[in-house]
């Protein structure tokens, strides 16, 4: 299967020997420490400091080192230090200091009086320098075990590594260099990069100029490779833009001057004045908890002032950005990627991680998907649903917007009278399928106005008889801030809490997506205009655009109600998937989690986490042809997506008993809710569950433990169940593919240019376990977007630098590793699940992760009670 003609895939991730561990200091402390650290008052509030974390940061403010603190109440397991907190640092401390520092944070506790407890009680006796490697150990099996935090000083000390010798990106640049900042990250610190944007502010209808400034971060995980044998280090990059002004910005960092090699993380806390134009603007910027009285207590110095004036200007205080627009876009580009892995492979005299090519094709059926289901499958695709009619209720205020999604539907379906169609008329567009336009501005408009009883009175909300559904598409905007300081409710979020109680599905466009000139010429377009002017032939026509915005729109519409067409069999079983196809019927199961921390509100109680779980199956008949039922797990078992979503939407978020604490029985909790939802899909079929990992709940999807330990369907597998379990991750922990060598496809003019992976299947043996790679090119870069992989954001041509405020993207991957194979071969399940995965549910993209794992997270993340977990304490 593995073929030297397919290629290798280099990654920027590499193994690591005793001699890249390098060596620590460790305190270890007692239970008297562990017992008043019990003791002290716990924070409340989002955004609020747990202790662990506020005394790291002003330990790393006050010291310039990154010291580690592992919390008292949640110790290693494993390790020389099993059950007991330890301090880490990377040189000998001085006890005068750290003691110091324990005080100055223990008696600045809100909450605690002024109380001084654990100074005294600190054990700072010094062994001496150890190296890591001896704090790790090798069980029976010859896996690597040992406490997490061993893991993040490892990639510390990479960093520092790293931070010590520039990157050269271009030989007509002067070389990059990196400060490490408290996170063990590195940051470009001294040579950010800059961009200007212009604008027509819509508020005030000025015209706006602002500077945008960000800095390449660099990543580094270490953790055991698959099978727990070995350790890897991933190294990602990405671009940390600094905020343009305080609004919603919680983090900042900033260079001490006393310890200038080190960039501290610190959070803020920003009190609002209205100005003389009438806009809000900062009146005060403050650190939030005791970190700048506590580094100044300890004789270090004051932490610099956050400016006043605002961030539009570069200082020594930067903040975080976080969402929203900035001058200059997200990622560093695959250019920026592959000069990174040569760097490290130097520094560290490591080769990377290579993925060899495999002869696994991921091919999609020939001619253009549209994202959305073609009004010839439509009865299909509702028969397989469990529907018998289908009524899509668009939904809207204002003539532009109805306009805009009323002819982009009569060009995809054919119908050109839909443009002109007057509200309140249905029309069939398939059999069994009505839409109807209705003008409700009451509906659509921001505001707390009761919502319900316009609904309750409305036919058209109001499903058939039998096996019907309706679904809306609607219109909405994005909140002013004026109304976002008011406390204005978001129509968006009232009306889908409303719809779920009604079973109705929903979805939402803003004319902030805005299509663009219909006749704006694409890549091939501009390519064909320039080849006919140099041949001085007349110039070619441009075909009319489509607006991918109401068009995803409507799919999304139709991939949530469970009406989905063939298209994800035709990629499954298509002819270049002969011999890694599915060979008898399956089911696939996507299992999504999330920790889920609610916003706390003065005057109500504090709710506790929980984990959010949702499950989505597809049954995968044999063929190119067939349709996939596909349904969800819900508190009345399964049911067709359409209604399970519902129900899951009008409840709330997460269910009694399903959290991490192992000491309320969360874990048992969460693993017999899965395992029951898996058991009421009967052994009629074998079942391929798809999911992230999960350490605390699935132990046996980490690389240490994969295999041996609880995965989802134990109970079911111990009982003679065919039950299959692949993980599927493409965070930070995953290799990043920076370059590939070889292969069949065309090579770039530039030999310096990354070559992007080919579409097929990559695989690395790690001994008794493979991980396999699917990586591919962004979809801006295949459709001829190249700035990212022919330069970086810092050797632009002067005529392109407009390109700073665009995406640079990378390769993009996903990893498979199979935990249990069930009764199939590994090349047939990381098959399906790269396919699923290249050919998306519902349109002619591709998605992250295998379609039923994708729509188990779409239907949590779509859920009105979601909310952005950014900014909770840990």
């Amino acid at each position: 299967m593995v073929s030297d003609d397919r290629g290798r895939l280099f990654t920027l991730s590499f193994r690591l020997d005793d001699r890249l561990l390098g060596t620590v200091h460790v305190y270890p402390q007692d239970e008297a420490f562990a017992s008043a650290w019990r003791r002290l008052p716990r924070p409340r509030g989002k955004g609020a400091a747990q202790p662990i974390a506020s005394l790291q940061t002003a330990a790393r403010a006050v010291t310039g080192e990154r010291l580690v603190f592992t919390n008292p109440d949640r110790p290693a397991r494993t390790g020389r230090w099993a059950g007991r907190s330890v301090i880490v640092a990377p040189g000998a401390l001085d006890g005068a200091v750290v003691r110091t520092l324990m005080r100055e944070w223990e008696t600045r506790l809100e909450g605690h009086d002024g109380r001084d407890t654990l100074a005294a009680l600190l054990q700072l006796s010094d062994e001496g320098p150890q190296p890591l490697s001896s704090l790790l150990h090798h069980d029976a099996m010859g896996r690597i075990t040992g406490p997490r935090w061993a893991f993040r000083v490892a990639g510390w000390r990479l960093a520092s590594m790293l931070a010590a010798q520039p990157l050269l990106l271009d030989e007509s640049l002067p070389a990059l260099r990196f400060h490490l900042d408290s996170e063990g990250d590195l940051l470009a610190w001294q040579a950010p990069l800059v961009h200007e944007r212009t604008w027509i502010d819509e508020e005030s209808g000025k015209r706006r100029r602002i500077a945008g400034y960000a800095m390449e971060r660099i990543h580094i995980e270490v953790e055991p490779a698959p099978g727990g044998k070995g350790l890897l280090a991933h190294l990602s990059a990405r671009v940390s833009r600094v905020a343009t002004h305080y609004k919603g910005i919680r983090n900042v960092l900033l260079r001490h001057p006393v310890n200038a090699d080190i960039i501290l993380k610190a959070p803020i806390t920003t009190r609002w004045e209205k100005g003389p134009d009438g806009f809000m603007q900062p009146a005060a910027v403050r650190y939030r908890g005791a970190t700048a009285q506590i580094v100044e207590a300890c004789g270090v110095g004051r932490l610099p002032q956050p400016p006043l004036t605002g961030l539009d200007e570069l200082t020594e205080v930067r903040g975080v950005h976080r969402t929203g627009k900035h001058p200059i876009d997200k990622g560093v580009g695959a250019m920026f990627q592959a000069r990174l892995e040569e760097h490290a492979g130097r520094v560290l005299g490591q080769e990377p991680v290579v993925y060899a090519g495999t002869s696994i094709k991921i091919s999609k059926p020939g001619g253009s998907l549209p994202p959305y289901v073609p009004a010839g499958k439509m009865a299909d695709a509702m028969a397989t649903a469990g529907l018998d009619t289908l009524r899509t209720v668009v939904l809207y205020e204002s003539a532009e917007w109805r306009m805009r999604v009323m002819g982009q539907l009569a060009r995809d379906y054919a119908r050109p009278e839909l443009a002109d169609l007057p509200d309140e008329q249905p029309v069939v567009l398939a059999p069994g399928y009505e839409l109807v336009a209705v003008r409700l501005p009451e509906l659509v408009r921001h505001g707390s106005h009761d919502r319900s009883l316009i609904l309750n009175t409305l036919p058209w909300f109001k499903p058939g008889a039998g096996r019907a559904l309706v679904t809306a598409l609607c219109e909405t905007r994005y909140p002013s801030e004026q109304e976002k300081e008011a406390g204005v409710t978001d129509a968006k979020h009232a009306l889908k809490g409303l719809f779920a109680e009604r079973g109705i599905p929903s979805q939402f466009i803003t004319m902030d997506s805005d299509p663009g000139d219909p006749y704006r010429m694409n890549t091939p377009e501009k390519v064909a205009r320039s080849r006919a002017l140099k041949a001085g032939l007349p110039e070619p026509d441009v075909a009319y655009k489509d607006d991918h915005a109401v068009q995803i729109a409507l799919g999304s519409l139709h991939s949530d109600s469970g009406i989905i067409d063939n298209r994800l069999a035709a990629t499954a079983f298509h002819r270049n998937a002969k011999d890694t196809a599915l060979d008898r019927e399956a089911v696939a199961v996507g299992l999504w989690t999330r920790y889920h921390r609610f916003d706390e509100r003065p005057g109500r109680p504090r709710k506790p986490a929980v984990l959010a779980i949702t499950l989505v199956a597809m049954r995968i008949p044999l063929g190119e042809d067939a349709y996939w039922p596909t349904l969800m797990y819900s508190d009345q078992g399964w049911r067709p997506l359409a209604q399970a979503r519902a129900l899951h939407h009008a409840g709330p978020i997460g269910k009694k008993g399903h959290h991490l604490r192992e000491d309320h029985g969360g874990p048992d909790n969460v693993r017999t809710y899965v395992d029951r939802a898996l058991a009421a899909l009967t052994d009629r079929f074998p079942i391929i569950v798809f999911t992230e990992e999960r350490e605390r709940i699935w132990p046996g999807l980490c690389n240490d433990r994969l295999g041996d330990g609880a995965v989802p369907g134990q109970s079911l597998i111990g009982q003679g169940w065919d039950v299959a379990v692949v993980r599927v991750g493409n965070g930070q922990g995953t290799p990043q593919p920076s370059r590939r060598t070889g292969g069949v496809s065309r090579l770039p003019a530039n030999p310096l240019q990354p070559v992007m992976p080919e579409k097929i299947l990559y695989r690395h043996d790690h001994g008794d376990v493979v991980s396999w790679l699917f990586a591919g090119q962004s979809r801006q870069h295949a459709g001829g977007q190249r700035t990212g992989t022919q330069y970086t954001r810092r050797t632009l041509p002067s005529g392109q630098l407009a390109q700073m405020g665009a995406p640079f993207h990378a390769m993009t991957r996903t990893e498979y590793v199979v935990a249990r194979r069930g009764g199939w071969r590994e090349e047939q399940l990381v098959g399906l699940a790269a396919r699923i995965c290249e050919q998306a549910a519902m349109w002619d993209g591709r998605t992250n992760l295998p379609a039923p794992l994708h729509l188990a997270k779409s239907a949590d993340e779509k859920h009105p009670g979601f909310v952005d977990q950014e900014g909770f304490g840990e």
